[in-house]
């Protein structure tokens, strides 16, 4: 039942923004852009999407990028598939959600930057709020610590258990140095289909920037995600190869 009136919720928010338009135009401003394509998704019973993730360190040092594709079924059946063995989660819906409520800015591309809008298609930069970056990045990673922390299958035997839990402590204590300095900032591009109302690609980039061995480090993160279309075929150009791993979960 909740889920029903979560969704009519959605649709109605939908409805109301382009209520006596007979087609979606750039008059909305930017911060309805992002309702719009927030809602549009959050009503939807089917989709999936496919996209990279890459790590960089201050050292311009590139980490492997990492591959991933997902599907989501009724609604709230959310399934991932990466090209790695440890589990990856990355709801579109609770992005989307979370950039509605908590942005510091949101923009429309002019024409002339790359990926600005078309005669199809809009694009947004919307920034987010840097309290709520750093919030949400430093529960991830307590949350994955504390994830390592208690797998069984990380357990070991009785004589390592002494030291993997000095490891863990150090790794805790290390973790709040960092967070206490941590400094996040990320922005978004987002493209949305003029006509469906729904988010077709979403470019994410992140700084985090802290305090480690008195020293100020800085790493950074690049995600991009491409929706395909709700009938199963690509909406933007790009795929995503050798996903192996599968991790099932409901959306929150």
């Amino acid at each position: 039942m909740r889920r029903f009136y979560y969704r009519i919720s959605s649709v109605i928010t939908c409805l109301i923004l382009i209520a006596g338009c007979a087609e979606a135009s750039p008059k909305y401003s930017p911060e309805e852009w992002l309702s719009l394509s927030y809602a549009g998704l959050a009503a939807m019973d089917q989709y999936s999407f496919a996209g990279s993730m890459r790590l960089g360190m201050d050292e311009g040092v590139l980490l492997k990028p990492r591959m991933f594709e997902g599907k989501v079924v009724n609604h709230h059946q959310l399934t991932i598939q990466s090209n790695q063995q440890d589990p990856l989660y990355w709801n579109p819906v609770q992005v989307l959600e979370a950039l509605n409520e908590s942005h510091e800015t949101v923009e429309l591309l002019p024409p002339q930057e790359p990926g600005a809008y078309s005669a199809e298609v809009v694009t947004i930069r919307v920034k987010e709020k840097e309290e709520e970056s750093k919030k949400r990045w430093g529960s991830a990673l307590s949350e994955e610590l504390e994830h390592v922390a208690n797998d069984p299958a990380l357990a070991g035997s009785e004589r390592n258990a002494v030291k993997r839990k000095e490891l863990l402590e150090r790794a805790d204590a290390e973790l709040r140095d960092m967070l206490s300095t941590l400094q996040v900032e990320t922005e978004y591009d987002i493209v949305i289909d003029k006509r469906q109302m729904l988010p077709l690609k979403m470019e994410e980039r992140t700084t985090f920037t802290y305090e480690r061995d008195k020293r100020t480090r800085k790493e950074n993160r690049h995600t991009t995600v491409r929706f395909e279309a709700f009938d199963g075929t690509s909406t933007l150009p790009g795929e995503v190869h050798g996903a192996a791993n599968r991790d099932t979960m409901k959306k929150r």
